[in-house]
């Protein structure tokens, strides 16, 4: 049995090849000179992404700027600061010897919730330090 190909090319194909190929390679060679290099073609691809980030953030800040008030976001903001700063300058204050006087005195104005007393040992103390003192 004899295996022929199944494929199969158009009589008289490559007698002129390769004058058809250098052709195509002088058309494509003509195409690329021809082709201007313009600034807006190198600025394309920016420009879209500026304005696609653009689109994005106008998409987000408008409502935010419209459903929440500017006041109210000043507000929040400067109850959250005033109440840190309060808690850090109190803290600042305090030395070891200071915080067990307070802890032990029975006349003291101020008094101090669990979270402040968790609070100020968690930033004072290492985990090891606390351990030696529960174990004494």
């Amino acid at each position: 049995m004899k295996k022929e190909t199944p494929f199969g090319t158009p009589n008289h194909y490559f007698d002129d090849f390769s004058a058809r190929m250098q052709m195509q390679i002088e058309a494509e060679k003509h195409v690329a000179n021809n082709k201007d290099f313009k600034i807006i073609n190198i600025l394309k691809p920016a420009l879209g992404l500026a304005a696609s980030f653009a689109i994005i953030f106008m998409l987000v800040y408008i409502p935010i700027k419209t459903f929440i008030p500017q006041e109210q976001v000043i507000e929040t903001t400067a109850s959250t600061d005033f109440s840190d700063t309060q808690m850090h300058s109190i803290l600042e204050e305090l030395d070891e010897n200071s915080f067990f006087s307070l802890l032990e005195s029975d006349d003291n104005e101020k008094t101090f919730s669990d979270d402040d007393l968790v609070a100020y040992v968690s930033s004072n103390f290492n985990a090891y330090e606390i351990f030696e003192y529960t174990e004494e």
